[in-house]
């Protein structure tokens, strides 16, 4: 008899929980998206198989990455309401770190052509070449501290 009780109550209660929860998860149902497409600031190019990601900006908890296609595109879909750090880090090029945020009134985001910078290359200048080359000779003419290996025939 107390088990079955017992199981009634449970029961019980847990229905009125999940009644009480779903109404408030309808309400909060919506999902937001994410487009854009990424290219190189320079040569107007796309950047394909770029990795966007999307990190909670509350926390930085990594939420969505996905892959730019060979056109530079890249889709988020399925994101619950919140702000965003958008971060896009390419070998080359600087980080691009916008913040992207999804509401009710908006769960689309779409933030067109993102340009990426390369990154700044060092110029070789004559100075540059004179300096290295001194540094080399002054390394060249490094002695070992002890000898490698002796050989006694």
């Amino acid at each position: 008899m107390k088990t079955s009780f017992a199981s009634c109550t449970l029961l019980g209660l847990s229905l009125l929980f999940t009644a009480s929860v779903l109404p408030a998860q309808a309400q909060s149902g919506q999902r937001g998206s994410l487009t854009g497409r990424l290219f190189d600031g320079q040569t107007q190019e796309p950047i394909p198989h770029a990795n966007v990601v999307l990190l909670r900006a509350s926390d930085n908890f990594f939420v969505k990455s996905v892959e730019t296609d060979a056109k530079g595109v890249f889709r988020a879909g399925n994101l619950p309401l919140g702000q965003y750090k958008f971060r896009t880090t390419v070998l080359g090029y600087q980080a691009v770190n916008p913040k992207v945020a999804f509401h009710a009134r908006q769960t689309h985001v779409a933030l067109g052509s993102v340009v990426m910078v390369p990154l700044n290359t060092p110029r070789v200048t004559q100075a540059s070449k004179l300096a290295w080359a001194q540094r080399s000779s002054a390394v060249a003419g490094l002695e070992p501290l002890r000898p490698a290996l002796r050989v006694r025939s």
